[in-house]
């Protein structure tokens, strides 16, 4: 950790209180703070949600797994990598496989950690679990739910940069995992 030696003080917590708490989804919290410069903030809100992992699975042709899905609070179907909820007995990388598994049918031998990330710096959230799988082979077919029936895509680096592009793929999880792997992608139009 980077550290400053005359650089900003962390705030004070004085107390915690939940506001709506809608389990497995998520909890809203408000913290009453004081500010280093001695102010108190009375409702200073966070969302709390479970963590998740997020996988870019790599076929041996070099296709990379995608899912096209319907998601509500778009109001459109979009292209999103496997993904889902670390459960309170497992690691994330063992939710990263069981989320493969049970999303793709598809099995991986070689795992890469990515890093895990906050989603919201400022609301907290949770935090995202990034992972690459490689060495594929499909064992059993995509176990689907009425709410989350998708269909699997195959995809190139060319089609996944035009998905980008398009908004076909719009979640940040998603695009900085793909990033991550396969370095930047062009910019959607250039800013003067």
């Amino acid at each position: 950790m980077l550290e400053v030696a005359d650089g900003p003080k962390p705030w004070d917590t004085l107390s915690t209180r939940s506001v709506v708490d809608l389990p497995p989804w998520f909890s809203v919290v408000c913290d009453r703070v004081k500010l280093p410069s001695g102010r108190v903030i009375d409702d200073y809100y966070r969302i709390v949600a479970p963590d998740y992992a997020i996988v870019c699975a790599v076929r041996a042709d070099g296709r990379i797994i995608m899912e096209r899905h319907y998601k509500q609070c778009r109001g459109k179907f979009l292209l999103t990598c496997p993904a889902g909820g670390v459960e309170v007995t497992e690691t994330p990388l063992q939710a990263a496989r069981r989320e493969l598994l049970e999303e793709t049918g598809y099995h991986a031998q070689a795992w890469t950690a990515m890093g895990s990330f906050t989603v919201d710096g400022t609301r907290g959230i949770c935090e995202a679990h990034l992972y690459l799988a490689e060495q594929m082979e499909q064992v059993s077919k995509p176990e689907v739910s009425d709410t989350e029936e998708f269909a699997l895509v195959f995809l190139d680096r060319d089609s996944i940069a035009k998905a980008i592009l398009d908004g076909s793929i719009c979640l940040l999880p998603d695009i900085a995992l793909l990033s991550m792997i396969f370095g930047p992608f062009p910019p959607a139009s250039k800013q003067e």
